[in-house]
């Protein structure tokens, strides 16, 4: 029985937490998501989070914390560069304000703020429903 309450509280904790993530304001955009754009490219950034913002490190539809607002992606590319020694396992290259100024980081910004994933439906991909007919087919 105190398991069950205990779940129920965390379970209930958890759905008050989404519904708050879920209403969450992302701060104003000042970048340039045009200039942005070459920029996300000339730095590689698309090697690790692809090229619409869906890879190994997804940023499509604002679902990492980094992109909450321009002042926590600044500080995120900012401090790592004093961290990342002390962190082995992170693995994205330094940004210091010598190598990529807060104005381009903000076009970077602007420019990843418009990624959104919007995969099609099962049905509408042509190479999938061959795959499946085929499968169909050889089971009948």
């Amino acid at each position: 029985m105190r398991n069950t309450i205990k779940f129920a509280l965390a379970l209930s904790g958890l759905v008050a937490l989404s519904s708050a993530i879920a209403q969450v304001q992302f701060g104003p955009i000042t970048g340039d998501p045009e200039k942005g754009a070459l920029l996300y490219f000339d730095h590689g950034c698309y090697a690790c989070h692809g090229y619409q913002g869906i890879g190994r490190k997804n940023l499509a539809n604002d679902v990492s914390g980094i992109m909450f607002s321009e002042e926590v992606f600044l500080i995120y590319l900012r401090a790592r560069a004093d961290l990342n020694p002390m962190l082995p396992v992170q693995d994205m290259p330094n940004y210091p304000a010598t190598s990529l100024p807060d104005e381009q980081a903000k076009d970077i910004y602007a420019y990843i703020r418009t990624f959104k994933d919007e995969p099609p439906a099962l049905q509408d991909i042509e190479a999938l429903q061959s795959i499946l007919d085929a499968a169909e087919a050889e089971i009948d």
